[in-house]
């Protein structure tokens, strides 16, 4: 807990001395150092934190980076035991501090542009740090408090971060091209002379002091770190694609003016640390290259394939330049990769380089839950989607790791319900709720992306955050934040509310009214096009299934008048949706009422909503997949479309949109892509839908009750012969074991102890589960 630490920063004359004013400290780092001697290891607990992000060291090994992405209402610390980094004699704490600051940039298409799931404070570089290395007697032996300490920094005036071609369009600035004739190469080592650099100059307590009975707010409102630190995981690359160049050796060497290239293979695509040990080589140039697949035209090309493909402008790429002796280059940001391209060039000295050494990183998500089958597909399907999750964590849900980073309402939502079904952990889904709740805006709507710099609104998304704050409490039954975060529900419903028309549809949303990556909207951004000319069926019927949702909120937190009131307006939408949208000469709903195109989208949301039902929403969601002018969902609205054809009765057409992922495997696909054929971005989580299909809906195993003791099984067995696996909770995992016979399914369930359940045949006959083993058929 915070009680004596100062925030520090970097002194004036540091910044007059090296002429780098504050419209241009932007993308620069600070390095502050701290030496201590100990006459033993000890303990230390600490507390840390830094304006933008810090990343630490300590003996040249790094601890962890931060801090946890937040917002302008909160800023996190993390805490961390240094024990075993430290050891005996002389120790280094070394911090390296990056500053984004937006306020001057020329907005986020500069080429300098910070990055945009970053939302820092235009406060300068500072770090905060508190706590103590203590003996074997609990007695303190080193200060390490900033503040008390004696903290000395070095502002880095010889590069800043930029944005590297069209990579980082969306992403902000990540590069680095460093120079280490001008930069301190060895700054974290133990031999660096820092006699030369500046005590750290103290800006202000890091703890709340008398301001805060006045109520008072300072601008860094310190919190405790809301969910686990990321992991850190050694490994190594040790595949080459072609002509092995470093081949079984640890290093190699490259001769003056000698050029040589490595690329190699990951394996799989992820997010990692890397650390590059080279030797000599001044005047040599070397560059990395970080990139997802190989490409030509629109994966026209295996993602592997080196021989036909190539890297094109999906590359990212850092670049160095040696100044000589021993250097350990590592870049400050994690990078994403499934393969990577190193160039060294040799100039007058030769080049020692060392095999590439990283640390694999992301959110510790345990991914817990199993299934297989006799159809091949299953395992790598669910694997590959499991593995797509992961990419996508780290201290928040992003929608793609490589491309731009950031938590978008609709992918979250997805994700989050993906997360339930592999693994017992809500902490991130619990986070990203309040990530979303403290983005709301004056005008009731939560943010498009949070957190995130610049602000950016994309008025449906709002729609998916009240979907993912019910499914959060029926999968936990947390009341609490149900009851926290209902009055955003309300807001946001309003809103949508005041855009009703004449028509008595909801129209003209503003902003962005983003539905689907749809090749036929590719004009209108994902935009629905009947919304350029009046009301989109898609959205008001989205609107509609919101106000059912927020009924239900309304309802379990007491508020059954409102619940009421929101049923009432859904069934005023759902009757101009009727009335004014339906088609009755091809049986399906247009796109608006003057606008005579079709989707799977809309007559997905018309299921939902209860438009239609029994055998007249079967033979509508059949035509979807058979008259060939229909608009298809693409992976990030499948669910919506699996939805509806569950709940029609026709659930086995899913599996021809299924067969896009089932193509993946054959195109070498190690993660889920955005879209279904020439993706941008590799990896994307609302991609990674099968998973959920093959646990909740194949294996049937659902708990959206609001108690998470409870659980109904319902298998759907349409696409394959058998099922086996295991899926976990809180009480210990859920064994299933299920078969496909002429007259029906045959297997087991296992409960553990403290679970019930409900078992429910295709037929919708239905027993009681127990704890322990319950047979089927």
């Amino acid at each position: 807990m915070w009680k004596k630490a100062m925030w520090i920063g970097v002194p004036r004359e540091e910044i007059e001395e090296k002429k780098i004013y504050q419209g241009d400290m932007n993308g620069r780092f600070a390095y502050y150092r701290l030496e201590i001697e100990l006459e033993e290891a000890g303990e230390a607990i600490v507390d840390l934190s830094a304006n933008s992000r810090y990343r630490l060291w300590i003996n040249e090994k790094p601890v962890l980076s931060g801090p946890c992405r937040s917002n302008q209402f909160r800023h996190y610390y993390e805490t961390v035991d240094l024990k075993p980094y430290l050891k005996k004699g002389k120790n280094i704490l070394a911090a390296q501090v990056l500053l984004y600051d937006s306020m001057y940039t020329a907005g986020w298409q500069d080429q300098r542009a910070p990055l945009v799931s970053v939302a820092s404070l235009p406060a300068g570089h500072r770090f905060a740090l508190e706590g103590a290395v203590k003996d074997a007697q609990g007695v303190d032996a080193a200060e390490l408090t900033t503040g008390k300490a004696d903290w000395r920094v070095w502002l880095d005036n010889t590069f800043y971060l930029y944005k590297e071609g069209a990579v980082d369009t969306n992403l902000g600035a990540l590069a680095e091209k460093i120079d280490f004739s001008r930069t301190p190469g060895n700054w974290k080592s133990e031999s660096f002379d820092a006699s030369g650099w500046k005590k750290a100059v103290e800006l202000e307590t890091a703890a709340e002091g008398y301001e805060k009975f006045l109520g008072i707010l300072k601008t860094f409102r310190l919190e405790e770190r809301p969910i686990p630190l990321c992991v850190e995981e050694e490994a190594t690359l040790d595949k080459e694609l072609g002509e092995p160049v470093l081949g079984e050796k640890e290093a190699l060497t490259v001769e003056p003016g000698e050029k040589k290239v490595f690329l190699f293979d990951g394996k799989t695509l992820f997010n990692a640390y890397f650390r590059y040990h080279i030797q000599g080589g001044k005047g040599a140039e070397i560059s990395f290259t970080y990139f997802e697949k190989f490409t030509k035209g629109r994966d026209e090309v295996k993602r592997d394939d080196y021989r036909n493909g190539e890297i094109g402008n999906n590359g990212r790429t850092d670049r160095i330049f040696p100044a000589g002796g021993d250097l350990l280059y590592e870049p400050f940001w994690y990078h994403t990769m499934r393969f990577l391209k190193i160039e060294i060039q040799a100039g007058e000295e030769a080049v020692k380089f060392y095999r590439p050494q990283l640390l694999k990183t992301g959110y510790p998500l345990r991914p817990e839950s199993e299934i297989s089958s006799t159809a091949e597909w299953v395992q790598p399907i669910y694997e590959m989607c499991v593995r797509t999750l992961q990419d996508c964590m780290m201290e928040t849900y992003m929608d793609c790791p490589f491309w731009e980073q950031m938590q978008y309402p609709m992918d979250t939502r997805l994700q989050a319900l993906f997360t339930y079904v592999c693994s017992t952990d809500t902490k991130l889904a619990r986070k990203a709720l309040q990530d979303f709740h403290d983005s709301i805006l004056p005008m009731g709507l939560v943010q498009g992306r949070a957190p995130s710099n610049p602000l950016q609104v994309i008025s449906t998304f709002s729609l998916y955050y009240i979907f993912m704050l019910l499914e959060y409490y029926q999968r936990t039954g947390d009341l609490k934040v149900l009851k926290l975060y209902r009055s955003d529900v309300d807001g946001i419903l309003e809103y949508y509310d005041g855009k009703i028309g004449t028509s008595g549809l909801v129209e003209n949303l503003g902003y962005w009214e983003f539905i689907d990556w749809q090749e036929s909207w590719e004009k209108t951004c994902g935009r629905p096009v009947a919304a350029e000319e009046g009301p989109s069926t898609i959205i008001n019927l989205m609107y509609g299934l919101a106000l059912l949702k927020g009924a239900r909120i309304a309802e379990i937190t007491g508020r059954e008048g409102l619940a009421e009131e929101y049923r009432k307006r859904q069934k005023q939408i759902a009757e101009k949706v009727q009335k004014l949208c339906w088609d009755e000469e091809r049986g399906l709903y247009r796109e608006g009422p003057s606008y005579r195109q079709f989707s799977q989208h809309a007559q997905s949301w018309a299921v939902l909503n209860g438009l239609l039902k029994g055998e007249k929403a079967r033979a509508v969601m059949e035509k979807t997949f058979r008259e060939p002018d229909v608009l298809r969902c693409y992976f990030s609205t499948c669910y919506e479309l699996f939805r509806a054809c569950e709940l029609a009765g026709c659930y086995e057409l899913t599996g021809e949109q299924m067969d896009w992922w089932l193509k993946l495997l054959d195109e070498h696909c190690t993660t889920c892509p955005e879209t279904p054929a020439g993706s941008r971005s590799e990896c994307h989580a609302w991609s990674a839908l099968p998973m959920y299909e093959l646990m909740s809906v194949m294996a049937g195993i659902r708990r959206e009750s609001g108690e998470p003791s409870n659980v109904v099984i319902k298998p759907h067995l349409n696409a394959v012969p058998d099922l086996r696996g295991k899926f976990a909770t809180e009480y210990g995992s859920i064994l299933f074991y299920y078969e496909k016979q002429e007259n029906g399914i045959r297997g087991s369930i296992t409960l553990p102890a403290g679970m019930t359940g409900t078992f429910v045949y295709p037929d919708g006959t239905s027993f009681s589960l127990v704890a322990g083993k319950n047979r089927i058929g």
